[in-house]
This record gives structure tokens, C-alpha cells and sequence, in this order.
């Protein structure tokens, strides 16, 4: 009985998976890691069920027994680990929004063609609000052109806050960064090379998944971050903590 329930309860889990992966790729226009991998978790399960009915597992079903059991512990393992780290990516967005910065970086997130997906949106609004209580600072739109996209993320944001009513000229375009690494060191090249000055404190908008990074790879460009969270959708969530994770590693391995 309890083996029927654990087999139906994988069944479902695993079209659960692919289904998040062909609803979220169709919404977001696009396909990354924490996208794909509900899909290749639940294809294993529906492959490993049809294996099970082979011949050669049931000869060398002990054998295969053992594997599944060693697989199970380093999953349990894996799990652990994503959740405590992404516990801490969330509950270190803590929003800044009082303190004084030299400028406003705000971090691209995919177009579609030329318009903004949600989730860019999202931070465009964040950065409306903020400049209304900060008239003075600098904002840079930081973001290249991507895939399926007609034009750079940087030139569409410039677009968003100019058609909000904010003037071109406190604008700064950053358009050849690919990652987070790049948005933080070409976005502090581009002030200091417009603005004749060294860019210190800067406030971050992006999403609350992607804060922490993104202030880990600011402080390793010399900047002095700060943040605000722009939230992010809840049903994007798995996929975004997913990707993130990894990225997190990915980041912190190479991006230098």
C-alpha cells in the first residue's frame, strides 16, 4: 500500500515538473537552469519507472536496489543544502531605501522583443518610486541584449522610465554586460567615465532572490551596495531559487 501511494505521489510529482517547465518557458519567452530542471527531474522519474520494467533490472535488481538507495541519500544531502542557502538569499534582501547613494544600478531581466518581461517590470516600478524620493542621484539601466531580444535590456529600461516621466539625462545606459558580474564592474566604469568621479555607494534594484549575489559580486568590483528588492511573483519562485542556487557557486567560483 504504502509503495502504491510513493508511486503515485512520484508519478504526479513528475508531471508536476514538466509542466512547471512548459508553463513558466512559455511565460517568461525563455529557458535557463532553474526553468529546466523540474523537467529533467521529472523525465528521470517517468524513465527510471519504465527501466524498473526492463529485463536487466530485474536481474541485477539488488545492484540497482543499492544505487537508488545511495542516489536518495545524496539527494537528501543536495536538499539540505538548498534549503539553508536559500533561506539565507531571501532573508538577506533587506531593503536600504534610506541610505544615501552616489548612484542607482538597476539589473537587467529579459525582454520580450522590446518589451520588459514582468519580473523586469517589477524593478523598474522599485526604481520609479525610489527616485521620486531621490531626485538628485544617477540612475544606471544595466543589461546587454539577449537572446530573442530586438534590442539591448538597458536601452528598453531606458525607454520604461523615460515614457514615467523621467529625464534622459539622469540616465546612464550600460549595454555589453552578459552577468551579474559584468552589470556591477561596466556600470562603475560607465559612471566614473561620465561622471569624471569614483562611484562608491550605490543602490541595487533587483529581485530579492538575486540580492545577495548581486551585492557579493558589487563589493568584488569595489563598490559599496546597497539594496532593494523588488519582490518577485510566487510562482516563479521555485524556478528562481533553483537557478540561483547554482548561479550562486557559479559566481563565486568564476566571476572575479
Amino acid at each position: 500500500m504504502k509503495k502504491g501511494l510513493l508511486r503515485i505521489f512520484l508519478y504526479l510529482l513528475a508531471v508536476a515538473g514538466i509542466t512547471d517547465t512548459i508553463i513558466i518557458a512559455k511565460r517568461s519567452g525563455g529557458m535557463d537552469l532553474g526553468i529546466l530542471l523540474p523537467a529533467v527531474g521529472g523525465a528521470c522519474i517517468i524513465l527510471w519507472a519504465l527501466f524498473k520494467k526492463t529485463g536487466l533490472y530485474r536481474k541485477k535488481q539488488n545492484l540497482f536496489g543499492k544505487l537508488i538507495k545511495v542516489f536518495t541519500g545524496l539527494f537528501l544531502v543536495w536538499l539540505v543544502s538548498f534549503i539553508i542557502i536559500t533561506a539565507i538569499i531571501i532573508t538577506s534582501a533587506i531593503p536600504d531605501k534610506e541610505q544615501q547613494v552616489d548612484s542607482v544600478i538597476v539589473l537587467g531581466a529579459g525582454l520580450k522583443g522590446e518589451t520588459p518581461t514582468l519580473v523586469l517590470k517589477k524593478r523598474l516600478d522599485y526604481t520609479l518610486e525610489y527616485y521620486k524620493l531621490n531626485p538628485d542621484v544617477r540612475i544606471i539601466v544595466s543589461g546587454g541584449q539577449g537572446k530573442g531580444e530586438t534590442i539591448t535590456e538597458a536601452e528598453a529600461m531606458k525607454r520604461y522610465l523615460v515614457k514615467h516621466n523621467i529625464h534622459e539625462n539622469i540616465i546612464l545606459k550600460e549595454e555589453r554586460s552578459t552577468s551579474t558580474y559584468e552589470n556591477m564592474q561596466y556600470s562603475k566604469n560607465l559612471y566614473e567615465n561620465t561622471m569624471g568621479k569614483p562611484l562608491g555607494k550605490v543602490m541595487i534594484i533587483t529581485n530579492d532572490f538575486h540580492m545577495f549575489r548581486a551585492k557579493i559580486l558589487a563589493k568584488r568590483a569595489g563598490l559599496k551596495p546597497y539594496g532593494i528588492s523588488s519582490g518577485t511573483p510566487w510562482y516563479l519562485y521555485p524556478n528562481v531559487c533553483l537557478r540561483e542556487y547554482f548561479a550562486l557557486f557559479k559566481s563565486l567560483l568564476l566571476d572575479r
